[in-house]
């Protein structure tokens, strides 16, 4: 009886700490969504009352910031505990009038009014410094985005991850030029922890 209970410790031990070091690897795998934006050239933050000064964000500012956007990011563990299985990035699906499912596309007007700043709530945009001939290119569903610049809104999401979704799009398209006219934005999702971003936000509008 003694060799069995004996062999039965050594099992639940094993089994215990091969889920402990599951645990363990889970937690040190981190999924980053904005770490293929970090090299912006600068960003303007909106509140409900409008745009922030044009170059406010350098310096002590754009520490915080970049602090905060690596902040974002979250283990896979957590993602787990919230019954999270997918993390993007994944183009936002719509239906046609035959009801197949098609990329939304939305004019950037109409991006920007979807990331609006509210009053709970912040609308940022990132701006890349590159050549209108070679764009930066995000890939998304196999596919690759041309972008100079994004957009997104943020929300406190209570230390939970959640869906967000930017908006990629070339700054040289414009909307009253007939030639590209027809331009038209390919809303991406993203999942992502906003908690301490819009924090930082936040206090950085009641700085400057």
């Amino acid at each position: 009886m003694k060799k069995k209970a004996k062999i039965s410790l050594i099992v639940t031990s094993s089994v215990v700490g091969a889920i402990l070091i599951a645990v363990i690897i889970l937690c040190c795998i981190t999924v980053k969504p904005l770490n293929a934006f970090m090299d912006y050239d600068s960003v303007y933050i909106t509140n409900s009352e409008g745009t922030l000064p044009s170059g406010t964000i350098s310096g002590k500012y754009k520490d915080k910031l970049d602090e905060a956007l690596e902040d974002t990011s979250f283990s896979v563990m957590h993602a787990m505990l919230e019954f999270v299985g997918s993390y993007g990035p994944e183009f936002v699906m719509t239906k046609d009038e035959d009801d197949n499912e098609v990329k939304s596309a939305l004019t950037v007007d109409e991006a920007r009014e979807a990331c609006k700043a509210t009053e709970d709530s912040y609308m940022m945009e990132f701006v890349f410094d590159c050549d209108p001939d070679y764009m930066r290119e995000y890939k998304v569903d196999g596919e690759s985005v041309k972008y100079d610049r994004m957009i997104m809104n943020v929300k406190n999401s209570g230390g939970e991850v959640h869906w967000v979704r930017i908006y990629l799009y070339r700054s040289d398209y414009d909307s009253k030029n007939p030639e590209t006219s027809s331009y038209r934005v390919n809303p991406v999702r993203v999942r992502m922890d906003t908690t301490d971003l819009f924090i930082a936000l936040g206090e950085m509008v009641k700085a400057i």
